[in-house]
């Protein structure tokens, strides 16, 4: 029996490289060393996707892209992968927001209450998650940037770069009052932070005028908890 075991063992070490390597995902290991005109065609490259958020949380190509990251065929590994301009792709520009909430689908719903989405789908114009994002989701605009991006369409003043510092500032006194909490305040603290959270996807349907109000009236709230509450700690 010990045999036997021994044998499975050395079996099971001999293959277990291979059968890594066949679960390996050939999208980053091509695209990684692609330069010159491939690289520029491919649109964004490893580079991109190595320093984005998606990256952090091993979300890999496909689930964007399609294909097939299991095959070392070109052909095989791009089958059903559609160029950008193409309307059936998943990375159309109108199809962004629909791919993109595959996962952020608390956000996605709020962006098709919006004038934004419905314009989108009408027309093809009008912002979609890049617009703020990135490709890779690599950034979120500034409120000087977005203040630009939006005047482009709205003209200034817009309320959209008061609004994203409205939650911009909430989350800087959100950290400062969760810091050093008392145990007592726990419960609070979880309400505090599920309601920022609920304006920050409102935040997707462009509804400025209450995320400025719900921001501004939560500030408040956790200014009042700050001052009559003892902090911890020096």
């Amino acid at each position: 029996m010990v045999k036997k075991n021994f044998w499975l063992i050395l079996l099971f070490l001999f293959f277990a490289p291979a059968l890594c390597g066949a679960a390996e995902n050939t999208c980053l290991r091509c695209h990684e060393q692609l330069k010159g005109p491939a690289h520029k065609a491919a649109g964004h490259n490893f580079a991109d996707w190595k320093k984005s958020a998606h990256a952090e949380k091993g979300i890999l190509c496909q689930a964007c892209h399609g294909g097939n990251p299991g095959t070392m065929d070109p052909v095989k590994a791009h089958q059903g992968v559609l160029p950008s301009q193409n309307k059936n792709s998943s990375v159309h520009f109108q199809k962004i927001p629909e791919t993109c909430g595959r996962c952020h689908v608390e956000e996605f719903t709020e962006f098709r209450k919006s004038v934004h989405h419905k314009m989108l789908q009408r027309s093809g114009k009008g912002p979609n998650c890049l617009t703020c994002h990135g490709a890779m989701a690599t950034f979120v605009l500034t409120a000087s940037d977005l203040e630009r991006t939006c005047s482009l369409c709205h003209g200034k003043p817009t309320q959209a770069a008061k609004a994203l510092s409205a939650i911009l500032s909430l989350k800087n006194f959100l950290n400062v009052y969760q810091k050093n909490l008392p145990k007592d305040e726990k419960e609070r603290a979880a309400m505090f932070q599920k309601r920022y959270q609920k304006i920050q996807q409102e935040w997707h349907s462009f509804d400025v005028v209450f995320v400025i109000a719900e921001s501004e009236k939560l500030m408040k709230e956790i200014k009042a908890a700050m001052d009559r509450k003892p902090r911890k700690g020096p």
